[in-house]
């Protein structure tokens, strides 16, 4: 089961990626709001803070191993 990182960079780099995916949410929110189009890649914008998520989650990609409990 998914369980939050204890140690302060896997921590970061996961409040990091749920900062950067909201951000990108919003700001394509907001170009659609005002009829700004967007590029058609746009998604990808979202594989960094994916990315950020997962290496504070998945313990092959921890900067900081997390002790097994």
């Amino acid at each position: 089961m998914f369980s939050f990182p204890k140690r302060p960079i896997n921590r970061a780099l996961v409040y990091a990626g749920l900062f950067g995916i909201v951000f990108q949410l919003t700001a394509a929110c907001y170009a659609l709001w005002h009829g700004i189009s967007l590029q058609a890649g746009w998604v990808i914008t979202l594989i960094a803070p994916l990315l950020c998520i997962a290496s504070g989650t998945v313990s092959a990609l921890q900067l900081q191993k997390e002790q097994k409990q």
